[in-house]
């Protein structure tokens, strides 16, 4: 036996211990029809690269987010999906269950933002839904306050709008003595205020939806950092990975004993491998029990990458792939 094939049968052996779908990743089919090439360009000792994971296009993109036509996520889903249908629905959950009954192919959804930290609910249907992250950007959002057609600054004495929004823009709030009140997404409540036709409630919302609800800007960029971004996830019911992935995210729990945690942080350490990001959610039912989602880069072509998969796994429970993007 060659190098090649022990090295075929790792990769084999160890996504399906990870429970990967060989299929969809086709690596044996690809090591078959390649064999020749990647011994002539790699016959020093077998130093096989990293094969190219390829996902499969939808040959019709139909995407759904959260809110209504003006909201961040639609200019994510804009940006990420150009030419693609888009539905809008009223909750992250509504989503979710759009994508679970084929109705959309993809959903774009807030994870977190750079002043006000996660979503902790898309990070929950994440797991509720057995979803995959394809892909993420991250979007500069930019928070203004809208009123209705002449209204002004000092006639405001109320806002609606999302609560990260709000949190974005509290320091305004608090110097301006405006009192907020929450509303399921930016945009609809631009939209709200225009219907309410009152010129005492005003939105936080974008520049886009000014425009959209013939609204007037009364503050613009009125979050407290000017740096604030954030990151939209690409969510599907496939694990889909290109070639260029470089970036895995998985989530898992543990026992409750001590040092735990510490060994798969010892895990990805020793593998040389760079956490970029650690969350834990609560487990309902088990106090003080937690999911924790972990984000770090490295491709699941790179075989040392699989091997410290495969030791995570042995020191987890309930250990899952979510994304190589």
């Amino acid at each position: 036996m060659t190098k090649l094939d022990k090295l075929s049968d790792n990769f084999k052996e160890i996504l399906t211990d990870l429970n990967l779908n060989l299929d969809t990743f086709n690596y044996l089919k690809q090591f078959n029809d390649n064999v020749k090439d990647i011994i002539e360009e790699y016959k020093n000792d077998y130093n096989t690269k990293p094969l190219e994971i390829k996902s499969n296009p939808k040959k019709e993109e139909i995407v759904g987010y959260m809110g209504v036509e003006g909201a961040f996520a639609d200019e994510a889903s804009k940006a990420l999906f150009p030419n693609a249908l888009y539905h809008n629905y009223e909750t992250f959950k509504d989503v979710f269950n759009a994508l679970k009954n084929k109705e959309i192919n993809y959903g774009i959804l807030p994870l977190e933002n750079s002043l006000t930290g996660s979503i902790n609910d898309n990070y929950d249907l994440l797991r509720e839904y057995n979803c995959y992250i394809i892909k993420d950007i991250n979007l500069k959002v930019t928070q203004n306050l809208l009123g209705i057609k002449g209204s002004k600054l000092e006639d405001i004495k109320c806002v609606f709008s999302h609560p990260q929004a709000l949190l974005q823009s509290k320091k305004f709030l608090d110097d301006h003595n405006i009192k907020s009140e929450v509303y399921s997404n930016t945009a609809t409540s631009a939209k709200y205020i225009k219907e309410l036709n009152n010129k005492n409630i005003g939105s936080i919302s974008s520049l886009a939806c000014a425009k959209l609800y013939d609204l007037d800007v009364l503050a613009t960029n009125i979050n407290e950092v000017n740096t604030n971004t954030t990151r939209f996830i690409v969510v599907s019911r496939d694990l889909e990975v290109l070639g260029d992935a470089k970036q895995i995210s998985i989530i898992f729990n543990l026992k409750h004993e001590i040092g735990n945690l510490y060994q798969i942080l010892k895990d990805i350490k020793d593998y040389n491998l760079n956490l970029t990001r650690i969350e834990s959610r609560p487990i309902k039912n088990k106090p003080f029990e937690y999911f924790f989602y972990l984000d770090f880069l490295g491709n699941i072509n790179d075989l040392n990458v699989l091997r410290a998969l495969t030791k995570i796994k042995q020191d987890t429970i309930n250990f899952r792939i979510i994304g190589n993007y």
